[in-house]
């Protein structure tokens, strides 16, 4: 039986969205792809994001591993300090893609990444990218077609597979499966809030390490270099008593950045190290983002001819180091899964969630107590904290590492779970 071609619609363009794409039109040459980006443009910002365990093999069979390595961040490890910023504890670069330490041996920007699986797509044949374009209707069809709605440049067109690519807070998600059984969008809430952004690089302080500060209140710096010559900063907030967040949580949906900076300046007051530093360039860059810190957890990612991947379906969150892997071990195998069952798309979807679940369950398994153990609410939290961490650097805790690694993903070897063989680019 030949192989239908498929009309198949993503939504995003950000990692997991022209992944999925790469390796359907590998599997699927017939096929055509439509990937959709609500920016007018390709968004190429965004902080250091990893390729770690089963996420590394992928990529390298995609042909694309020696372009992340020209585009690492030349990070060389991570240090964490004191006020004054003396180095209490320092963990390099492993050297060991099958035991990483806590920066990658593939740590890179996220624009970096998005744009080399967007450089290897944009120009095939049977790819399309859409840019300032967002999905405002999709419904399921009787012929086994999804009829799908635009909000501007495109029509009205019927699709055979929809897919959901455009992050934590899907629009796709929530056209589809609605806001959840809890009206909380699927969102399990993990009691951080991080503001993010470039600054100038500072030669004086600025280091190739990765410098993590931690301040009482659950106040953290996490400060890191690239290779543009601009530091990028992360500032993060933790509470389990979630109605800390409550005035936040509020700007973050009305989007203003003046009232969102407002309350981290609050937030940071006296909190010692580089703060005076980090609030004034945050005010000045241009490259600002805010963000809750959660996992998207859903009893399904598939209905019908639907499906979601990457953080729209199973966001792991930044704090598990294999948000951006398990997007693209999810496309790998749901691109897989459609090319062994074209004729039938809701058990190839549904084949697809059966088998890449085996790797999210690992990925969304966080470090017992994170992220609160590791932003304490006291001084002597963050002495106990500190001196914890100034022991796990001694190479003894090595060991330790590799028996981390078997339960992490993020510390684990390219082996801690593998995909079926669907082929290979």
């Amino acid at each position: 039986m030949s192989t239908p071609p498929l009309n198949i619609l993503i939504s995003g363009s950000g990692i997991a969205g022209p992944c999925l794409a790469f390796w359907l039109e590998k599997f699927l040459p017939t096929c055509q792809i439509t990937v959709l980006e609500r920016a007018p443009e390709p968004r190429l910002g965004g902080q250091a994001v990893d390729l770690r365990s089963t996420s590394v093999p992928i990529v390298a069979k995609m042909g694309l591993l020696e372009k992340v390595k020209e585009k690492t961040t030349t990070e060389v490890g991570m240090q964490f300090v004191y006020a004054d910023g003396e180095t209490r504890a320092t963990f390099p670069v492993s050297g060991n893609v099958e035991q990483q330490s806590m920066t990658s041996e593939y740590e890179i920007l996220r624009g970096d990444l998005a744009g080399i699986f967007y450089g290897a797509t944009k120009d095939l044949p049977n790819i399309q990218y859409v840019f300032d374009e967002i999905v405002t209707g999709i419904e399921e069809q009787e012929n086994d077609k999804v009829k799908v709605t635009f909000k501007n440049k495109l029509p009205t067109a019927e699709y055979d597979v929809v897919i959901g690519a455009d992050g934590m807070m899907s629009r796709t998600r929530r056209l589809v499966f609605g806001h959840g059984p809890k009206n909380d969008d699927y969102l399990y809430r993990l009691g951080q809030y991080s503001a993010q952004f470039t600054m100038p690089r500072d030669p004086a302080v600025d280091t190739q390490y990765a410098q993590w500060y931690n301040a009482p209140k659950g106040r953290l710096f996490l400060i890191r270099p690239d290779q543009y010559g601009t530091t990028h900063a992360y500032l993060g907030v933790t509470d389990s008593n979630l109605s800390r967040f409550d005035e936040i949580d509020k700007l973050l949906k009305e989007g203003s950045r003046e009232k969102q900076q407002a309350w981290f300046e609050k937030e940071f007051e006296g909190a010692g190290f580089q703060t005076e530093r980090c609030i004034r360039e945050m005010k000045k860059s241009d490259e600002y983002y805010m963000q809750q810190i959660a996992q998207v957890k859903m009893d399904t990612w598939v209905k019908g001819h639907v499906a979601l991947v990457g953080d729209a379906a199973y966001c792991p969150s930044p704090i598990s180091g294999v948000g951006s892997s398990a997007a693209i071990v999810g496309a790998y195998v749901l691109a897989g899964e459609l090319s062994r069952s074209p004729h039938d798309i809701p058990s190839a979807l549904a084949n697809y969630e059966r088998v890449a679940r085996q790797y999210v369950n690992k990925a969304q398994k966080l470090i017992p107590g994170a992220p609160q153990l590791a932003n304490p609410q006291t001084a002597v939290g963050v002495t106990v904290f500190n001196k914890v961490m100034g022991v796990m650097s001694h190479p003894f805790a090595l060991k330790f590492g590799s028996v981390l690694g078997n339960w992490v993903p993020a510390f684990g070897s390219t082996k801690i779970w593998s995909p079926p063989d669907y082929g290979s680019a």
